[in-house]
């Protein structure tokens, strides 16, 4: 048996193999409705991979990849729906998710009550809030 390690191959977009560096691990970054057609569009295709050795937020990767956090409602994860502020491991497959997506998507999706300090998020109001009328 062969004991030498080999970094895990990465599919490109384009088809073709190759080998990942052991120091830094590709993110697959993808977005929906309007920040699909932005990253398409800036990046020229979709998903986008990018290197990254080391966590970064949502918030942070946003503004990296020129996408206005205001614009994000919340991200996807390998699979799981986060807030702008989680720390997304070099690795990860992830995506962008802008405000629009239809009610009964919202809950069943688990992003109801995400991000909630964000102003481009639907607001869960408070009993304080329904007391002012401000709902």
């Amino acid at each position: 048996m062969d004991n030498t390690s080999r970094a895990p191959e990465v599919q490109s977009p384009e088809g073709s193999h190759t080998e990942q560096s052991s120091e830094k691990k590709k993110l697959e970054i993808r977005g929906f409705l309007k920040l699909d057609s932005f990253l398409r569009k800036k990046y020229g295709g979709m998903p986008v991979y990018i290197e990254q050795d080391e966590p970064i937020s949502g918030f942070d990767l946003a503004k990296k990849l020129g996408i206005n956090p205001q614009d994000v409602e919340v991200i996807f994860v390998n699979g799981f729906v986060y807030a702008l502020d989680y720390m997304i491991e070099p690795g990860d497959r992830m995506a962008f998710l802008p405000p629009g997506c239809p009610g009964p998507y919202r809950i069943a999706l688990g992003f109801y009550g995400k991000n909630q300090d964000n102003a481009a998020n639907f607001k869960i109001p408070d009993r304080e809030d329904k007391e002012k009328g401000d709902c």
